[in-house]
């Protein structure tokens, strides 16, 4: 969602660090900054905001052409680089205060992606960063990302990746790392996806791991601890888990998708042997839609464990977002169904 955040971001801390006072304490102001998947649907809105605290984002990526609306601020410059090479990697970073890391995939296109974006890449980077005498690190990570644990390659990959960082940049760097849990937002690719998908169905919709349990992070939120976090020396050498006010089952929140955008159609949860059928199925169709690694992720809860929790609401986020409802019926119905809004509405037009 552009524009201000509905809630402020709380963190949790490690259980290492749980019983620690937050005692907020400051740093250097590191005011040019390398964002390393800045035109991604985190970075893009990541880089706004730090832009608007009266920083300098650089931006590398591919096809800058892409990403015109990122230059309309002076704060943000987008340029032309493959950060996958080291060369050009360590040129990016040359005059810089700090570095942040956003750069993830979700599905592998072919054998050893997962390592080679999270992990191999991540050991070019604190490289880099080494080179150019840069000390200030801030990774996005991932919650269950555990190297020895994680269910899933994916969540295993990320695990090594972060490890590594707090690690091999414990001597030269101050590194912080967030795992959130799936976030959401406008143009993001979770709930505009399966929004997308709904759109379609008609009769009842098959959905895998039904049961799984997530606690959807706003994106504005996560931005915005982000951010805070840059300058904060009590954040250095920390890993703090992100997640929103509510924990939902798959399966309540594509229902309240459903709700949201009007679709004629109906959860069908699918039990374990099919949750599974259906991913070797659609891993090897276009698009990727649902792989057995993320089939494998969905086996362990994606919920944080300890601290306190952020305060935007995805019930009332996909309440008040006129967006996503695509006819005017759904709109005049979601009015009749929401009163409040209407209230609101009618206070602005006197």
């Amino acid at each position: 969602m552009d524009g201000d955040p509905t809630g402020h971001v709380a963190v949790h801390q490690t259980k290492a660090d749980h019983n620690k006072p937050v005692v907020k304490t400051m740093s250097m102001r590191h005011n040019n900054i390398i964002l390393l998947g800045g035109s991604g649907f985190i970075g893009k809105q990541l880089a706004f905001a730090l832009a608007n605290r009266g920083r300098f984002v650089t931006i590398p990526c591919r096809r800058p052409h892409r990403h015109q609306s990122l230059r309309v601020h002076p704060g943000i410059r987008v340029v032309e680089a493959n950060v996958f090479d080291t060369t050009q990697l360590e040129a990016l970073c040359q005059g810089q205060d700090a570095v942040i890391n956003l750069i993830g995939i979700l599905h592998e296109r072919k054998r050893d992606d997962f390592r080679t974006v999270h992990v191999n890449f991540v050991k070019s980077l604190v490289a880099a960063c080494t080179k150019n005498n840069i000390r200030r690190l801030l990774h996005l990570s991932a919650l269950g990302a555990d190297q020895a644990s994680g269910t899933s390659l994916y969540l295993r990959s990320k695990g090594e990746g972060e490890n590594l960082l707090h690690t091999f940049g414990q001597k030269d760097m101050e590194v912080t790392s967030f795992q959130p849990s799936v976030v959401f937002g406008k143009q993001d690719q979770f709930i505009n996806r399966f929004a997308s998908i709904l759109k379609l169905c008609v009769g009842f919709f098959p959905l895998a791991c039904p049961n799984s349990k997530l606690a959807p992070v706003y994106v504005g939120d996560l931005v915005e601890r982000i951010v805070d976090a840059l300058d904060d020396r009590n954040t250095h050498s920390r890993r703090y888990q992100i997640c929103g006010p509510e924990v939902f089952t798959l399966r309540q929140i594509i229902e309240l998708i459903i709700r949201t955008i009007g679709a004629p159609c109906r959860v069908l949860p699918l039990g374990n042997g099919l949750s599974r059928l259906q991913a070797v199925v659609l891993q090897n169709l276009p698009g990727k839609l649902f792989t057995m690694d993320n089939y494998r992720s969905l086996q362990s809860n994606n919920v944080c464990t300890e601290g306190e929790l952020c305060k935007t609401s995805l019930r009332h986020y996909l309440q008040n977002i006129g967006d996503m409802l695509y006819t005017k019926k759904h709109y005049d119905s979601y009015r009749r169904n929401y009163p409040e809004i209407q209230n609101q509405e009618n206070h602005r037009a006197s």
